[in-house]
């Protein structure tokens, strides 16, 4: 079996996924007049790329928090930010201690995403926001011409324990803990250029996530029809990734 990704790479991953998003969260953090807060929860940093990113933003306390310590221990350069190990389905800390809670590809993690949200919900002042800045929903992938990416990526999200679709689950999740949350989705131009320089790394993903339920010949396969459609100039994709902001107007007790 292939390795699964180093923390040094995975550091390289989160670093990827925060550029991906930067225009949604930038978005979302004058939606939540980032610039006002005192402190901020990062739920879910990992290496802490965008706990740094905020820290930076502020003059208030930034906390990032990871159930790994292996990303904490490589986290981004920087002292502003505190850092704490600690689950995200029970954070260490007191009711309404934080304007603003975030995380960025979590919840699609986690083994009960309904308690996640309670969980930052409850750590979050009334009046305070709420951002959960990205989550994919592989169910919406359009591929041009049709190919088994997005049929192959549900397949091993689902056997890491992870949720695929959990970007169109955002609203109603939301809405249990009595948050009337914008939901969006966002999107990149996917330029000729884009599309070939995405490709080694999206295969190189592929290439890890499938090993054991596709072969080698049939990822050969494919990805010699994808460079094929990309010479040719059709080839287009569409990644849905959603974000939500949402507003505690009540006190959360929490489970």
């Amino acid at each position: 079996m292939e390795p699964a990704l180093t923390p040094q790479e995975w550091a390289a991953h989160f670093r990827r996924q925060a550029e991906w998003t930067r225009a949604a969260r930038n978005y979302l953090y004058r939606r939540a007049d980032l610039h006002r807060a005192r402190r901020v929860l990062d739920v879910g940093c990992g290496t802490g790329t965008i706990t740094e990113e905020i820290a930076a933003r502020i003059q208030g306390q930034v906390v990032g928090l990871d159930i790994s310590h292996e990303f904490l221990r490589l986290r981004e350069g920087g002292n502003r930010a505190s850092y704490i190990q600690a689950d995200a389905l029970r954070l260490p800390f007191s009711n309404a201690a934080f304007d603003i809670v975030l995380c960025h590809f979590v919840l699609m993690w986690l083994r009960d995403p309904r308690q996640g949200i309670a969980e930052m919900a409850r750590v979050t002042r009334r009046g305070g926001r709420i951002l959960l800045c990205a989550e994919p929903d592989y169910g919406g992938r359009l591929d041009y011409p049709d190919l088994p990416h997005a049929a192959w990526h549900i397949e091993a999200l689902k056997r890491e324990g992870a949720d695929p679709f959990m970007g169109r689950k955002l609203r109603a999740l939301c809405a249990e803990q009595g948050l009337d949350a914008e939901v969006g989705c966002m999107s990149a131009p996917w330029t000729s250029e884009a599309v070939r320089e995405s490709l080694d790394g999206e295969w190189a993903t592929i290439n890890r996530i499938t090993r054991e339920f596709v072969s080698e010949a049939e990822r050969r396969t494919i990805r010699g029809r994808e460079e094929a459609a990309i010479a040719r100039g059709e080839r287009f994709v569409f990644m849905p990734v959603f974000y939500a902001a949402g507003q505690v107007t009540r006190p959360v007790s929490g489970l």
